[in-house]
């Protein structure tokens, strides 16, 4: 995948879900007027008309993004543990499909819910966000790289491991200091602290740095370079940078709490 069959994926479920919604709106409004059910049918069918017109604008806006890029990108050399400036952008899930991106719109990997069954789609958000996950960080061609198993409860807090299982650390939450904010401590695998967080609610901008001040990673939306621009049309989308002496193990931290800090965010 690269970022032009992003779109076309994306633009492509948007007219199904589209379609979905206005057959079952189609649906309902027979089924009324046979006096099959009785009520408002206007109150019963908006919700789904409204839908359908939202994905409809939907898959419009994705066309057109991804017209004029090329059909094939050259395959990146590195992997999202060897990659500089990497490029969010997310797919419709459950929980969370976070899509990587080189600058030069080749797909790195992604971070994404091991449990992707249909029926996490019936479980709503307030109470999906509560449960126990495991997400995965995976480079191109599916190799796992990172594995982070999330504790269930209110409070978030998770044990990060590589590739061939090692632990690298865990993430716990401040609950007290998170109402606004996202306030916590990143641990080292021996139980030292690592990197603090101290994120603003909205996820727009925020940078993360060792206990002993030095960078490791930035992240920010609503800029990008304008080379950058012709292939992610997006202006918002988040790009992750990290600093070039950050660590594998460091990136694997950042990687963590990414998924745990935007979880949700696509649904």
């Amino acid at each position: 995948m690269n970022i032009r069959t992003y779109y076309e994926k994306t633009a492509r479920m948007c007219f199904h879900v589209s379609w979905i919604a206005l057959i079952i709106a189609v649906v309902f409004f027979v089924l009324h007027a046979s006096d099959v059910f009785e009520g408002n049918i206007i109150v019963i069918t908006a919700p789904f008309l409204i839908v359908s017109i939202v994905q409809s604008i939907g898959a419009r806006i994705y066309e057109n993004r991804m017209k004029d890029l090329p059909q094939e990108y050259a395959s990146p050399a590195s992997s999202p543990l060897e990659t500089k400036d990497i490029l969010l952008t997310f797919m419709p899930a459950p929980t969370l499909r976070v899509l990587l991106f080189h600058p030069d719109g080749s797909l790195l990997g992604e971070i994404k819910d091991r449990n992707m069954s249909w029926f996490m789609w019936m479980v709503p958000n307030s109470l999906s966000m509560i449960l126990k996950k495991r997400y995965i960080l995976t480079d191109a061609n599916g190799e796992v790289l990172a594995e982070y198993a999330v504790q269930g409860g209110i409070g978030t807090a998770f044990s990060m491991r590589d590739g061939s299982g090692n632990l690298i650390g865990s993430y716990k939450e401040s609950l007290r200091e998170s109402l606004f904010r996202l306030k916590g401590m990143i641990y080292s695998a021996d139980g030292q602290e690592w990197i603090p967080v101290n994120v603003g609610g909205m996820l727009t901008e925020f940078q993360l740095k060792t206990i002993a001040g030095k960078p490791v990673a930035a992240f920010q939306k609503g800029w990008m370079p304008l080379d950058w621009g012709k292939r992610f049309k997006d202006m918002n989308t988040p790009i992750l940078t990290f600093h070039e002496k950050a660590t594998a193990q460091q990136k694997i931290a950042v990687f963590g709490f990414c998924a745990s800090a935007l979880n949700h965010r696509s649904n």
